[in-house]
């Protein structure tokens, strides 16, 4: 008997670590991601402003998607916002490139990680398939931000032929692919700039060695990490030369040219 009731007191001592362990990992994970950059509301109104004739978006509970609105969409680029940024600090660069005829797709993350849901173009897509109508016969594009570009990679190699689209391509800012798309027959555009200060660029000269053989590497001088949305600088970020404003437009015009260039 008290052989019996010594086992149940170290089953109960177990179970109640197990317990508060997870409730400690559970309370630590809330207060990571319950800390993260907020959009700078004033570069995005300004830039809808200036774009409210060429550029109509729309949102649900999954995102927002921009469309052009005087021209029909040239391809569709879903985009992957960075970790810990809220998604809408990239509507400013969604509706630059929307006004030079794309079709957008910003999901928006849980926590604000694109990792805990890399699949979320599937679930953009099942829940407004008929609004993709527009899109059909048209290239999509995969995009990410940092750890954004990151989740896009992971759902290439993992979703390859799976998902609800194929892709024609991955474009990637201030981010490096951690799976092998060498042998993916995928368009790959890699975008950064040289003042960036948080990018791993030790990770991200050996990820080259995944890059599909169709590929191009832009450096945008003067430019940053934290200017590929709108969100302030970033942490641990260079001291840029040129503006968000500018880095944005110049972003969206090597993109467009990068796609353009496929049908040439």
């Amino acid at each position: 008997m008290k052989s019996l009731n010594k086992s149940i007191r170290i089953l109960l001592i177990i179970l109640t670590v197990l317990v508060l362990g997870v409730v400690g990992a559970w309370i630590g994970f809330t207060a990571y991601i319950s800390s993260y950059y907020r959009a700078d509301e004033a570069i995005i109104n300004a830039t809808e402003k200036e774009l409210e004739l060429l550029v109509e978006d729309y949102s649900d509970e999954n995102g927002t998607v921009f469309l052009p609105k005087t021209q029909s969409p040239k391809s569709v680029i879903v985009f992957y916002p960075g970790g810990k940024v809220e998604y809408s600090a990239y509507k400013a660069l969604m509706y630059r490139l929307s006004s030079k005829g794309y079709l957008c797709i910003l999901p928006r993350m849980p926590g604000n990680l694109a990792v805990l849901n890399i699949g979320a173009v599937d679930d953009m897509y099942k829940s407004r398939s008929d609004d993709y109508d527009l899109a059909s016969g048209l290239d999509w594009y995969l995009a990410g931000h940092s750890l954004g570009g990151v989740a896009a990679s992971k759902y290439l190699k993992k979703d390859a032929g799976s998902g609800a689209v194929d892709f024609s391509g991955l474009i990637l800012c201030a981010s490096y692919a951690t799976e092998d798309l060498s042998e993916s027959g995928l368009r790959f555009l890699s975008i950064y700039g040289d003042r960036d200060g948080v990018l791993n660029m030790d990770s991200y000269e050996r990820s080259r060695s995944l890059w599909p053989t169709d590929s191009k590497e832009v450096v945008i001088e003067g430019g940053i990490h934290s200017f590929f949305g709108s969100y302030g600088i970033q942490k641990g970020d260079g001291e840029p030369l040129i503006t968000n404003e500018e880095q944005l437009e110049e972003t969206a015009d090597i993109i467009d040219k990068w796609i353009s260039e496929k049908d040439r």
